[in-house]
């Protein structure tokens, strides 16, 4: 409901008077739900705030229109001061809901009235809804042409005892009209007329339980007081005193004693009430006493006639002549039409002042054929009281279009079995509700319709009788299908921050709207891992957290509105991203000879949300047999690869990743004779639940030489010294990465000894390089995060030796890069055995051999940007090195897997994958030696497909 707001409380804008051209025809309009201002035109556009607003410009002929379309009141108390002519009158309206309703509501809580129509001429207000705490509703003051039609007032806003009128017209008014407005309970007076006011009409209203008098008249000349319905269990329901003048004619004024309480005690006082003074002025005829029968009806005359009470119509009739045609004796249904055969039922006076030709409802007034007509007129039969009683139409809800859909052109059709309660012959419209004209037809004739183009229809049917009383009912929605259906549509990518960080098991999939998505009825979308999402129609994102890594397959299926299926694909490759972890030495243990250690989740720190996979750094000490150890999932079957080798007198390192369970645990197992200290340092998690880093495979690219000054260094690093490189702001290595993938070494090293490689700016952040001995060339691939983008190599020897780094890769947020796909460790390359390479023979000197890694093993057959390794040359008889590059491309200068005769030796490659899916692997030795490459996982780019 709209409520009406008193000028310059919410204006909306300034303090300046608005204006109208004089006798400017049109509508003003209010409407304080959307933008608005008082000083403005009012227009539909533009319209004013409140109401006062208006009514200050107003000309003859215009109409306000209140509006309120969000239902919030208009708060104040409003005059209307402005008059319109005969010719053109001023209307205030709002917009009707229905019985008794409206959407604008003027409400005002003071003791003013919510609305004032103070000395003006040719004004008509019509619904409007008005309530009010102890005031009264609307005044008439100084007035005359003036008509209050359909409004409604409504239970006062605080509870009340009975004060305030809800209409009250002064004695220096006339020619007023009051008529089809509805009084909830609540007020004194419903209407309430005062001495001196001329020629008043009070026709066709409904009062409920007023607290004083339902309709009041005192000292009014010519007042006409007809076919109302009042609801009197408190008060007189009509009095007329103070010499009135005028006609009482078709009323029903009821008295309920189930309505009587604290608030509202059982009367003494009657019905209706004509003073001494007023008796011989006032014409009273075809009225109803409902005063209730039965043992439950409370004492209480019917009437009072110039001071002498009567109890039934008889006895007022027998005295006084008046009331001849009165009833008593009913229980009527007073908020309601009378009930079919009702004595109300066409037995008022059509001639009646002031009577009109519709009811309360805003209905016709119809003559009933199944009850005898008591009352006069020719053309209609008027029921007493402000209710008619109309035929009851009934349209069977089981009536439906055939067929309900088809592909447009189709055709359809439909028929009713309507019935009149009063028998009389029926004719029914149909809108198909595709913009044609109704089509006209019988009941129980079925009408043909075609729906030529596309859409949703909704057909109605208005059923009509004689008196031109109709029902419209509306039926279930007609579907005229597209030849072909909507194509479903779908496509999606991992979720990703406004920083770059991708979270790759976290796919966030859309769904296009469709064409025609009207169309689309029901459509769910299953992930490929067991769940599914039911969805409604239109465009949309659905996001879904894989619960591993892995390829899934996700499917759209789209059902339209005549049951046809389409379907749409998406292939999303769930994978890993990489959380850089400052490295420590998680764990020092000594493993027994071909004996297992559990490392924890905790103890990789592995047990964050999502982890599949560890990066470790592995460094054996006090070796009492040559050997190796192999790094797998606990509570797998133990692979037939290795993750380093080591032998007595020497320590070794290796980096290696190995999946881990959904707990994070991790096995190692020694394959030596002799037991083997290890120590345990992570330096990288992957997960496929976390927002981190893809990583970036490079060209693989030196970027420190002592030898020859390549990274502003000249010459050996002495012993206990060490040098800076810059990694990050140069050859492709964004400055905002967050680790970098080397292959740091030593080489023309005079003393045994180690490369320690740390953070620049992070003390406690530092991984082991290679170990070497007097004389030995070493090297080492390291994961390493950065601070500032720099390294520090630090010569752990007591003599010299030359550093090298070959930068390899790097991780960071950026949208080109790769995630990262775990698997079980796999030995894909045996030269010794053949396997991987076809042939049982060794890679020889200066030699290349061409290794397939994708689409086998689990990795996939395209889409791979590098792969995780382990090399490792087992005895060579000769010196020399391995360098891994991706197939394709020129050979670069860096070492992979530095080897020396006689000794095994294995290291850690991330290796950059040729667009035919293979990596070159070329011995720069000079000796034939064997190869094994043990696969750990897979990089990629994997957009949805």
């Amino acid at each position: 409901m709209a409520v009406l707001i008193v000028a310059g409380v919410m204006s909306g804008g300034g303090t300046g008077r608005a204006s109208a051209d004089p006798g400017s025809a049109g509508t003003l309009y209010v409407n304080h739900d959307v933008a608005c201002s008082d000083t403005g035109a009012g227009t539909q556009s533009a319209p004013f705030c409140t109401v006062q607003a208006a009514a200050d410009v107003v000309e003859p002929g215009q109409t306000v229109r209140i509006e309120s379309p969000d239902r919030h009141p208009y708060s104040g108390s409003v005059t209307l001061t402005r008059s319109g002519t005969r010719d053109a009158p001023i209307t205030f309206t709002g917009a009707p809901l229905g019985v008794g309703g409206s959407q604008a509501v003027l409400a005002w809580p003071g003791s003013a009235p919510a609305l004032t129509l103070k000395a003006v001429h040719d004004i008509r207000v019509e619904s409007l809804t008005v309530t009010y705490d102890d005031g009264n509703g609307v005044a008439v003051t100084g007035s005359e042409g003036v008509t209050l039609d359909r409004l409604s007032f409504a239970r006062p806003l605080l509870p009340a005892t009975g004060t305030g009128t809800a209409i009250g017209v002064d004695g220096a008014s006339s020619d007023v009209t009051v008529s089809r407005n509805w009084v909830g309970d609540g007020y004194a007076y419903g209407v309430r007329t005062e001495p001196g006011a001329a020629r008043v009409t009070v026709t066709t209203n409904v009062v409920s339980t007023p607290r004083q008098g339902g309709i009041a008249v005192s000292g009014t000349t010519g007042a006409d007081v007809t076919s109302n319905t009042v609801l009197a269990p408190c008060a007189p329901g009509i009095s007329l005193d103070g010499q009135s003048s005028g006609t009482v004619e078709n009323n029903v004024v009821a008295s309920r004693a189930a309505q009587q309480s604290g608030t509202c005690p059982a009367p003494t006082g009657p019905l209706y009430a004509v003073s001494a003074d007023s008796a011989d002025r006032i014409s009273s005829d075809y009225n109803v006493a409902a005063n209730g029968i039965g043992a439950s009806a409370r004492p209480r005359p019917e009437y009072s006639w110039a001071g002498t009470s009567y109890a039934t119509p008889a006895a007022l009739r027998d005295v006084t002549g008046q009331g001849g045609h009165d009833i008593d004796g009913l229980n009527v249904p007073t908020l309601a039409a009378p009930s079919e055969h009702s004595p109300l039922i066409d037995s008022a006076d059509a001639g009646a002042v002031g009577q009109l030709t519709t009811d309360i409802d805003d209905v016709p007034r119809v003559d009933d054929p199944l009850v005898a007509d008591t009352g006069t007129g020719t053309t209609t039969r008027p029921d007493r009281g402000a209710f008619e009683r109309h035929d009851i139409i009934t349209v069977p809800n089981g009536d439906v279009p055939s067929p309900v859909t088809g592909v447009a052109p189709f055709v359809t059709s439909l028929k009713t079995g309507s019935s009149s309660s009063w028998g009389a012959p029926l004719t029914y419209s149909i809108d198909f509700g595709d913009g044609g004209a109704p089509a006209t037809g019988t009941p129980g004739a079925p009408i043909t319709h075609s729906y030529s183009t596309p859409g949703r229809y909704n057909a109605k049917i208005t059923v009509t009788d004689p008196d031109g009383t109709s029902r419209t009912g509306s039926y279930n929605e007609a579907v005229a299908g597209t030849a072909t259906p909507p194509a479903a549509s779908l496509s999606g990518a991992a979720d990703t921050t406004t920083e770059g960080q991708v979270n790759a098991g976290y796919a966030r999939f859309t769904l296009a709207e469709p064409a025609d998505a009207w169309e689309v009825v029901y459509r769910s979308l299953t992930f490929g891992d067991g769940s599914q999402e039911n969805l409604a129609d239109g465009a949309r994102e659905v996001p879904h957290q894989y619960p591993a890594p892995g390829t899934y397959t996700a499917t759209l299926t789209q059902t339209d509105r005549l049951g046809r299926i389409t379907t749409a694909k998406a292939t999303f490759h769930a994978a890993d991203a990489f959380v850089a972890i400052t490295p420590q030495f998680d764990t020092e243990k000594t493993i027994a000879a071909h004996g297992v250690l559990k490392l924890s989740a905790a103890t990789v720190r592995a047990d964050s949300d999502g982890v599949d996979a560890a990066q470790l750094q592995i460094v054996t000490s006090a070796a009492k047999a040559s050997g190796s150890l192999t790094l797998y999932t606990h509570g797998t079957t133990r692979p037939g690869t290795s993750s380093i080798n080591f032998e007595p007198g020497r320590n070794a390192r290796n980096e290696a990743t190995v999946k881990v369970t959904p707990t994070g645990s991790v096995d190692i197992y020694n394959g030596s004779s002799g037991a083997v200290t290890v120590n345990v340092a992570t330096v990288g998690l992957q997960s496929h639940a976390q927002f981190a880093e893809a990583y970036h495979p490079a060209t693989p690219v030196r970027l420190l030489d002592t030898r020859g000054a390549t990274g502003g260094v000249t010459g050996p690093v002495a012993g206990g010294h060490s040098v800076t490189l810059t990694a990050a702001g140069t050859h492709g290595v964004p400055t905002g990465a967050s680790a970098v993938v080397l292959n740091v070494g030593a080489t023309t090293t005079k003393a045994s000894g180690s490369l320690t490689v740390s953070t620049h700016g992070n003390s406690g952040s530092s991984v082991t390089g290679p170990y070497w001995t007097t004389g030995q060339t070493a090297s080492a691939q390291i994961v390493l995060p950065l601070v500032d983008g720099k390294v520090v190599l630090r010569n752990t020897s007591r003599s010299s030796a030359n550093l090298i780094a070959d930068l390899v890769g790097w991780y960071g947020p950026t949208a080109s890069g790769s995630q990262f796909q775990p698997v079980t460790p796999v030995r894909i390359l045996n030269t010794h055995t053949g396997a991987g390479s076809g042939k049982i023979a060794k890679l020889g000197a200066h030699a290349t051999l061409k290794l397939k890694v994708t689409g086998a093993h689990g990795v996939p057959a395209s889409g791979l940007s590098a792969v995780d390794l382990n090399l490792t040359v087992p005895s060579p008889s000769g010196t020399g090195y391995l360098v891994a590059y991706a197939d394709g491309t020129s050979r670069p200068g860096v070492h992979s897997v530095d080897f020396t005769s006689g000794h095994t030796v294995a290291n850690r490659a991330l290796v950059k994958v040729g667009a035919d899916g293979e990596i070159d692997l070329y011995n720069a030795g000079s000796t034939s030696v064997d190869v094994y490459a043990d696969l750990l996982g897979d990089y990629g780019v994997h957009p949805v497909g």
